[in-house]
């Protein structure tokens, strides 16, 4: 697929986030975008697609993987130098299968990587989106604790949002 770059508006990509316990799968990338990042599996919506077809297209060109269950998670909004653009991020669980490369110009390699102890260079959308991703777990791990040990109390976890792409740009 051509890069962003090429385009006179912002394209729309897709992500998203493999699970196979608590590891995430991450290609390490060769194509013209961040080559030696690594990034999540996914590409740009095409014409009369919906998100999700384009989420299982592009996790079966990359990888061969097929049959998971996608759930859109969150939007990232951004630009570089040359583009805008919006990355709509989806999560999957993978109970079996091993992914295969399927686009050698554009992934080296695919990896699984503890979910807490993530690989580097990252590319910027998939830092975004695995940041996210990691402190939605633990806030969800602390309102269930919560919930646990004071179920009669009422109350109610207030979630800040601090993440923004302005701060990724800068780094």
């Amino acid at each position: 697929m051509p890069s962003s770059s090429n385009y006179q508006y912002p394209r729309i990509g897709v992500g998203v986030i493999i699970l196979r316990g608590k590891e995430v799968l991450l290609g390490l990338r060769k194509g013209p975008r961040s080559p030696g990042y690594y990034g999540l599996p996914g590409g740009y919506l095409e014409n009369h697609e919906s998100f999700e077809e384009c989420a299982k297209r592009e996790v079966l060109e990359e990888t061969g993987l097929r049959d998971l269950g996608f759930q859109p998670i969150y939007l990232i909004g951004g630009s570089t130098d040359s583009s805008n653009y919006a990355d709509i991020i989806f999560y999957a669980k993978l109970k079996n299968n091993e992914p295969t490369v399927k686009e050698r110009d554009r992934v080296e390699k695919w990896e699984w990587f503890n979910i807490f102890a993530l690989p580097s260079p990252l590319y910027k959308p998939t830092e975004l989106a695995l940041h996210r991703f990691i402190t939605d777990f633990y806030f969800h791990k602390m309102n269930l604790f919560l919930h646990y040990w004071f179920p009669r109390r009422r109350m109610t976890v207030l979630y800040v949002d601090s993440m923004t792409t302005e701060e990724y740009k800068s780094k």
